[in-house]
């Protein structure tokens, strides 16, 4: 069985591994010093996604999509800045980024694993 918080902080550690050759900015800290706040960063990434997801009633036809999506608007959000809550613009690109994750065969095996996780954490969701 997923715990509660680890099997999402997993997830969030994995895409966010992924992503790390791509943002550099912080190269200058100390790995060691990175490593902890990259884990405080999760711990807290994982737990406002665990929040969101349990929110879905257990009877929402979509309630995997909406599942997948609170996972890649936090995870965008936590990369790319909060601020493009403002910008309509995002949540446009948020909807093209799961179209092309779900219509993509190769990515589709991983988004439905990534769904199993997700509903699995959020088991002490709204009914």
């Amino acid at each position: 069985m997923v715990t509660s918080i680890g099997g999402v902080r997993d997830l969030v550690s994995l895409i966010r591994g992924q992503l790390a050759p791509r943002m550099q900015k912080a190269a200058q800290a100390p790995a060691r010093a990175r490593a902890a706040q990259a884990q405080r960063q999760d711990d807290v990434l994982a737990g406002l996604i665990e929040t969101r997801v349990r929110a879905i009633r257990r009877d929402d036809p979509q309630r995997g999509r909406k599942a997948f999506r609170v996972f890649l608007e936090a995870l965008l959000l936590s990369e790319l800045g909060e601020g493009l809550l403002a910008d309509p613009r995002f949540f446009q690109l948020l909807d093209d980024v799961q179209a092309a994750l779900e219509a993509d065969e190769g990515s589709r095996a991983l988004v439905e694993q990534a769904i199993g996780q997700l509903l699995a954490t959020g088991a002490g969701d709204v009914v």
